[in-house]
């Protein structure tokens, strides 16, 4: 392996990874989506949850394990049960 390679390994998980921009939060590898509204989303991943709080959030784009939400995020936390 090399040291792209390595690094790249680091730095994304393979499980998952949560990227955080202005207006919006694209989320890779989620397990089950458990609650839309403009004001909250909740996903499921595979050990845990992610709530992400916002105004005027919608799902831009999605598929069988990603998601891209679009609005004014104000907050993303997890959530473990």
């Amino acid at each position: 392996m090399n040291l792209k390679e390595s690094l790249v390994n680091f730095l994304y998980d393979k499980n998952y990874f949560i990227n955080i921009y202005d207006d919006y939060t694209h989320i890779f590898n989620f397990k089950e989506l458990i609650s839309l509204s403009d004001k909250k989303i909740i996903l499921s991943l595979e050990k845990f949850k992610v709530e992400i709080i916002g105004n005027d959030m919608f799902i831009k784009k999605m598929s069988k394990n990603e998601i891209l939400i679009k609005g004014i995020i104000d907050k993303v936390g997890f959530l473990y049960e």
